[in-house]
This record gives C-alpha cells, structure tokens and sequence, in this order.
C-alpha cells in the first residue's frame, strides 16, 4: 500500500513515511493510493469478531507488505485495548460508546496505534518531537500515549481561555517529556502553527510530526468505528443493519473521512452525516463561506469550535471535489447550544442515558436525518461526559461522576509557557528544550 498527497504533487510513500512527515512536501496530506476492498469471508464472520479482531483485518489492509504480520498485531492490541459498546437509548437509535480508553476519548485508538507505529520508525541522530494541537481530547491522548517514551518530546499548543484545571492537568501532569504550551489565539491559531512548523526549515534538525488528524496514522485507526458498530448490530440481531444510519460530529473531520474509507471498503451503511454546531464548519467550508479573519464562537461543544476543519482537504479528494462531498455525506443544519442541552436532558429523562454535548450533536443529526421506518441510527459518542464537566453540570443541574481515569488529575500539574501565535515562538520553544 502506498499513500499519496491530496495535492497530487508528491510520489507515493509508506506509511511509516507519511506517518512521520505528517505532511507531503506539496504541502497536502497522505491518503491511501487505493482503497482495498475486504473480503466476503470477512463480512459473514463480522458478528462475532472483537473489536481488535476487526481492527487487525481492517488495518492490515493498509499496512500491506509494510510491516510483518506480527509487528501489525502487536501496533492493533496495543491501540485497541478497550472495547467501544452499542447502548440503545430508544427504538433503532444506538450509541458507540468510543470513550473507554486511557483518556476517555475515541482519540485514544488512534493516539496509541500513532504511538505504537512511529516507536518502530528509527530517527538516527535527531531529537524527536511530536506535536499536537488540542482543545483537550488530542492533548491528554498524546500525552498519555507519548509520556515516558525515551527519545520523544511532546509538544501540546492550546488557546489562552479554553480548557478547565482538569483539562489542562490532563497534559501538564503528564511524563516530563510533556511539554504545555498556552497560546494567546484559537485553536485554528494552534493548528496553524503546527501545520507551519512540519515545513519549517528552521526546524530540520528535529525529527518532526503531528499527531493532531492530520497525520494519516491517526484517520486509519478510526475507519474501524464503523465496522465495529455494524458488527455489533449483528451480534445482537438488529433489523436492517446494513442500513444504518451513521451520524457523526465533525470536528476536523477524521471520523467522518473514516467512516466514508469504511463504505468504500464495503461495508454496508446507509447515509453518513457530517453534524457541526453553531460554527457550521463543514458547510461553510464546503461553500467557501469561512472568511480568514472570522473566529469560532465558543460552544456546548468545544471540540468542534473551529472553522477551518484539517480534514477537509482528505474529505474532497475522496470524494472528488465539494459538490462529491454533498453527493455521498449528508451535510445536517448546524446544531445550537439549545438543541445540545434540549437532547442530553431528554435522553437523561426517556433513557436514563447520560450523553456528553459532541454526542448530544451527533444525537440531534441523527434525529432530524430522513431515514425510513425501521432503519437503525447510529451515534457516534467521542468523548465521556465528564470530559466537560463545567458544561454538563450546568445543562443538567446535576454532578457527573468521575472515573477513574480523571481523578488522578485532580492535582499537580506544571505551568505551562504562554506564547504568543508565532511560528518564532514556537521555533524558540521547540529548540530550547535538550532531549532529557
């Protein structure tokens, strides 16, 4: 399996290759130079396979003749360690609980499948950095995937006001090679400033990569959701599965681009839809209607406040420009703060079903999707609600329980250095730090 640029300017690579450089040289991201269809034999086993089971197959089809079989397997246990469950809240409306992990998020499949990849890719006689832009998910799953690791720094970005104490501890309390940077921007501020820094001649001494969805090594893990879902509905003889409505919130667009891999390998699946809040990311993007100066308004859904997704140039050249994007996705109207809380206390009230704001996005899309009688609706849910603690205890006037993979953060924790939305700061930052 090769892997190309989205711009069509750079040969083919492997993936250790475009896993490492995160980037093509043309300045686009890698995706696969074809996408492998799956055999029939695996599609009428599919109901009674583990998650890791599918992942192994699912993966190995685009590890092809890279890696030994047992260096794959060895990469999938590793990053598929937690089960996600198919709860039903309601007559054919399912969540796939991706929350399960080290951190409480979907990110933690494809931060420990990145992880596991990149720790059998040498960088003889360079430091090696890895950086990640975060709201909160992609920062704590990098850092728990990376903290510890001799030879690897770790660089989060975040934006000055956004993240609670436990957010922030999740990262700053990490390993010591974990390194906290608050910058005075947005988020789309901190994407951009990684994006910039793969390039930077200024920092080719360093062995540099992302590991924000951007990077192809963390979108492939992800294709796996869908199949895993379906498989579930299987197991436990859900009508119409084939069917199925999947319904997705669209952050930078990598659960959406993997679910869209996942149908072109064959998975039967009905309409995939992209659910964005009230910045309305997808849409305007795809209408070219983000102005370059406009910011992100601040949202139940912090995960999705941004307006210039990174996923989108994957998610044309897939589909072969905008107006293929709206041909094969269902692009739904952006979902309010109102309608997030409106849909967390009724599945609390109808279900006894506690639902965090991203999946309470996906929840409404699924909601309003057309679909005929008896065609089930999948959710995806990408994060624990107590990963948004402050919100959901205002929504619901009610405490959230913390599992144990946060209460370690309730103290500690080292101060991050605050910087200003420069690629000259983050040059000083990344360069003043010795490999311990």
């Amino acid at each position: 399996m090769r892997y190309i640029s989205t711009n069509g300017k750079t040969p083919g690579t492997t993936l250790a290759h475009a896993a490492e450089a995160c980037v093509a040289p043309d300045g686009g991201l890698y995706i696969p130079e074809r996408i492998p269809e799956l055999p029939r034999a695996f599609f009428n086993n599919l109901g009674d396979m583990t998650m890791r089971d599918i992942a192994y197959v699912v993966c190995s089809s685009f590890m092809d003749g890279e890696f030994p079989a047992t260096t794959v397997k060895e990469i999938v246990d590793s990053a598929f360690a937690t089960e996600a469950p198919l709860a039903g809240v309601g007559f054919d409306t399912h969540v796939l609980e991706l929350f399960h992990g080290p951190t409480l998020t979907f990110k933690d499949y494809g931060s420990r499948f990145f992880g596991a990849l990149l720790s059998r890719v040498p960088a003889p006689g360079r430091r090696r950095v890895v950086l990640v832009s975060t709201v909160g998910n992609s920062g704590a799953s990098t850092a728990y995937g990376f903290g510890g690791e001799k030879g690897v720094e770790v660089f989060v970005l975040y934006p000055t006001g956004v993240l609670g104490r436990m957010a922030r501890r999740q990262f700053t309390a990490a390993a010591p090679n974990v390194h906290a940077l608050e910058v005075i921007g947005t988020i789309d501020d901190c994407k951009a400033l990684v994006a910039a820094s793969v390039a930077d001649e200024g920092l080719s001494e360093l062995s540099l990569t992302c590991a924000n969805s951007l990077n192809i090594a963390r979108v492939l893990p992800q294709v796996v959701f869908a199949f895993h879902a379906y498989a579930r509905m299987l197991g436990a003889g859900v009508r119409n599965a084939g069917r199925a409505v999947y319904s997705i919130p669209c952050g930078n667009l990598g659960n959406l681009v993997a679910a869209l891999i996942a149908r072109r390998m064959g998975l039967p699946m009905g309409a995939i839809v992209g659910v964005s809040n009230a910045n309305d990311a997808l849409r305007r993007n795809l209408a070219e209607a983000a102005g370059p100066d406009e910011r992100p308004v601040a949202t139940y859904a912090p995960s999705m406040d941004l307006l210039r997704p990174s996923g989108l140039p994957r998610l044309t050249a897939l589909c072969g420009g905008a107006d293929g994007v709206e041909r094969e996705i269902t692009v739904a109207a952006p979902v309010s703060d109102r309608d997030i809380a409106a849909a967390i206390l009724r599945l609390r009230t109808d279900y006894g079903y506690t639902i965090d704001p991203h999946g309470a996005s996906a929840y409404v899309g699924a909601m309003r999707a057309q679909a005929p009688a008896g065609v089930p609706r999948v959710v995806f849910a990408t994060a624990h609600p107590a990963k948004n603690l402050d919100i959901m205890t205002a929504i619901t006037g009610a405490p959230v329980e913390l599992p144990v993979q946060l209460t370690r953060f309730m103290s500690g924790g080292r101060h991050p250095l605050v910087m200003p939305a420069t690629m000259a700061a983050l040059r000083r930052a990344l360069l003043a730090n010795p490999r311990k």
